[in-house]
């Protein structure tokens, strides 16, 4: 029997044990080195071993796979316990960039944030078990500011998303906001970000977070390089993000820039065949994701590489967050024998399609249902694939409205992160219009909405100021154009103006 449970990253900091470091040869101009540290005992919150500690030594392996070779890589598993450790660690970690550089800093923690607190006041939590204190966004970003070059930030928390001013209620500064800064973050500002742990028999079993798995695959011979859009080698921020959204449920990716063609990963494309030497399921696809409450039926597909064991999670939303506690767990009994599972639960090489119909009831009570496909290698299981279905209510007023802004200078690297309020789950497009009602940019295109834990509910999106062939609008006033569905009714909202500025001096 396999029993999974499930945790949110939501924390305040540490002390020093031994940092692993490697030394590889770097190529070409520009010049890589990473930084990854993961807290998993704490003072003040619940302790997540060996999570954070797993989700370093998965990101190592990664980093370490493609042909963005790194020069230095150091890991600290073991925590953090002080803005002075985190400090030495950063300074002989990326002291030696030059402007041409690209410092990679991953943290796998607990956040702490809530409404009222400014972005400036998202804390992050370092700890070691002996000693814990807070990293604030202003803290964190002093701290890289004395860095050269380029810094990709990968936040892997509760709230992170408050530091760029992305996925909360109020509108808030984004701290990071500039050329230097490529900021990844597990969940908008309001959200939790989740690991799993586990036992089976009564054995422990190795947990990791969510979206440090989906990470993992998306940039990875794990999960076939599945970001990579376009089968160049080069996986750039904008295909990143949206394969993350695709594949990670659990809470929204943000992003800073919204769109990017910053090479965050690359890998020799010559040497991957289209085909994983370490998958087990690629290439999933889900029918839709809006579910009709008459008949809930999830409708998905997924090509089995090697004999696998499978099961699926189905998770509610309930009060404002996901019930894992009270997730049901479907095991795939489809397959043949297999030498590492149960008779009639290994699935043979292939194609394979499935539907699965949820409770009608729980469905509409929820509005929302996550579905995880679950890989049970060995007895060992690994989320492949989550994706948040969106269940609207056969009729509704969704009561819409938009939070915005009054202006923006993209020239002064601003984006405009507006929130659209909605009471229902629904399918949304959102659009940008010029003064004559012409759209000059699509934000969404009749997309299910997912829970961003927003008060009032609704959906955050950003723009950056382009239009749809990546080039800048002109300066003057803009609005956003909103039309969702709830069963057979449309309905349509139009903000008031948006002002896109130049910049002054």
């Amino acid at each position: 029997m396999l029993a999974l449970f499930f945790v949110c990253l939501c924390l305040p900091l540490g002390a020093l044990a031994d940092t692993n470091q490697t030394s590889l040869e770097s190529g070409g101009g520009r010049v890589n080195r990473a930084l990854l540290v993961g807290c998993d005992r704490f003072l003040s919150q619940p302790d997540t071993t060996p999570s954070a500690a797993n989700n370093v030594q998965r990101m190592t392996e990664t980093l370490s796979g493609g042909t963005m070779t790194l020069e230095l890589l150091l890991t600290r598993p073991e925590g953090v316990g002080s803005l002075g450790d985190l400090a030495g660690l950063v300074l002989d970690a990326f002291d030696g960039a030059d402007g041409d550089d690209v410092s990679i800093f991953y943290i796998s923690t607990h956040g702490l944030w809530q409404d009222g607190m400014g972005s400036s006041g998202m804390t992050l939590l370092l700890s070691d078990g002996l000693r814990e204190v807070g990293v604030t966004a202003v803290q964190l970003r002093t701290l890289f500011d004395q860095i050269r070059g380029k810094k990709v930030l990968i936040l892997d928390a509760c709230h992170a998303g408050a530091m760029i001013g992305k996925g909360v209620d109020e509108q808030l500064v984004n701290v990071f906001a500039g050329p230097d800064y490529v900021v990844i973050c597990s969940s908008g500002g309001t959200e939790e970000s989740w690991y799993w742990s586990g036992e089976i028999d009564g054995e422990p079993l190795a947990g990791a977070g969510y979206f440090s798995s989906a990470l993992v695959r998306a940039m990875s011979d794990r999960g076939g390089f599945c970001a990579d859009d376009n089968r160049d080698g080069v996986i750039t921020l904008t295909e990143l993000k949206r394969c993350l959204l695709d594949t990670h449920g659990a809470s929204v990716v943000r992003t800073y820039p919204e769109e990017s063609e910053f090479p965050v990963f690359t890998y020799d494309v010559a040497a991957y065949t289209g085909r994983s030497r370490e998958a087990l399921v690629e290439g999933v696809s889900f029918e839709s994701d809006v579910l009709s409450p008459q008949e809930p039926t999830v409708a998905f597909s997924f090509n089995v590489v090697s004999s696998v064991q499978m099961a699926y999670q189905i998770v509610y939303h309930r009060d404002g967050r996901w019930d894992f506690d009270g997730a049901q767990l479907i095991y795939d009994n489809n397959g043949d024998f297999g030498a590492w599972a149960l008779p009639g639960r290994t699935l043979s090489p292939g194609l394979k399609q499935r539907s699965i119909t949820i409770s009608r009831a729980q469905a509409e009570d929820s509005g929302y249902v996550l579905v995880q496909l679950l890989t049970i290698d060995r007895g060992e299981p690994e989320v492949v694939c989550s994706r948040v279905l969106c269940v609207p209510p056969e009729t509704g007023d969704p009561c819409l409205s938009v939070d915005a802004p009054a202006a923006f200078c993209p020239d002064g690297n601003e984006e405009l992160s507006f929130i659209v309020r909605h009471a229902v789950p629904c399918e949304i497009t959102v659009t940008v219009i010029d003064a004559d009602g012409k759209t000059v940019r699509r934000l969404s295109s009749r997309q299910g909405s997912r829970p961003e834990m927003l008060t009032p509910a609704g959906s955050s999106f950003t723009w950056d100021g382009m239009d749809v062939d990546g080039q800048r609008v002109p300066d003057g006033a803009y609005r956003i154009k909103v039309r969702v569905w709830v069963g057979e009714e449309r309905y349509e909202y139009v903000s008031a103006p948006v002002l896109l500025l130049a910049m002054v001096g």
